[in-house]
């Protein structure tokens, strides 16, 4: 029993700090890209040869799609893995029923 709430733990904590780090990565790639939106346009303009719309595009569908993943693959079971500890700390069992 003890070595399956700390392995519950361990993973909760994982996922939290995999949280953190991607919302942080997140946070400093939304800035750069607020300040240097256009020059990373042309950048990408004469390296590949697309249109500042399509990058604009691209650029957001990526914020988009990663605040989606650490919500939803990251945040959503590091939360349901936090209920089931408090569930099994209060019970004194895991695998609340």
């Amino acid at each position: 029993m003890e070595n399956t709430e700390k392995m519950l733990v361990a993973t909760r904590n994982f996922l939290y700090k995999w949280f953190i780090v991607g919302f942080l990565l997140l946070l400093i790639s939304g800035i750069l890209y607020i300040l240097a939106k256009d020059w990373a346009a042309d950048i990408v303009t004469s390296w590949y040869g697309i249109s500042p719309e399509t990058y604009y595009d691209i650029a957001t569908w990526f914020f988009t799609l990663a605040k989606l993943f650490l919500l939803f693959m990251v945040l959503a079971p590091a939360l349901a893995l936090h209920w089931l500890i408090s569930c099994c700390r209060k019970k004194g069992e895991c695998g609340c029923k």
